[in-house]
């Protein structure tokens, strides 16, 4: 059986803007939902050099190239888990729950008590498995309800 290849997280680029977009795209398209859709919701989207370099962006790297991301906006004492996307081939495998580990150290260095996100509904899995709690609905912008998620970072 062939060894998985190393994974390295590391700081993101402002400039990774459309590389970071299409795994996005990947990644949410892998829940089944229409192509055309998602494409046109990324395109809404602001991956622009402007956008990232205004938040804390992470990358999974793997054979030399960007695999998963995570991205973290401060809000005062709350920090928001703005992206999290895994390309489809290497969900649970673990790049994930160390993306987000790493979002919420971040968050938790960075003075925030809470890490909270609007969590896509085929992921509320994962996200209670990282220790996550609902705290109060959302909507998304295809009309949906998304359960806004969040885990304390002070304890």
């Amino acid at each position: 059986m062939a060894e998985e290849p190393t994974v390295v997280i590391r700081r993101g680029d402002a400039g990774e803007g459309a590389g970071l977009k299409e795994i996005a795209i990947a990644s949410k398209g892998h829940w089944g939902y229409e192509p055309e859709r998602v494409r046109e919701w990324a395109d809404r989207g602001d991956f622009g050099a402007d956008a990232l370099s205004r938040l804390a962006v992470f990358v999974a790297e793997a054979e030399g190239r960007a695999i998963a991301w995570a991205s973290v906006e401060l809000r005062g004492g709350t920090a928001w888990l703005a992206d999290l996307w895994v390309e489809p081939e290497w969900i649970r495998k673990g790049v994930g729950s160390r993306l987000f580990r790493c979002a919420a150290d971040h968050a938790r260095n960075v003075g925030a008590s809470a890490l909270e996100w609007e969590a896509e509904p085929n992921a509320l899995g994962f996200y209670e498995k990282m220790g996550a709690k609902r705290v109060r609905d959302g909507a998304s912008e295809w009309g949906r309800t998304l359960a806004v998620m969040a885990v304390k970072l002070d304890d």
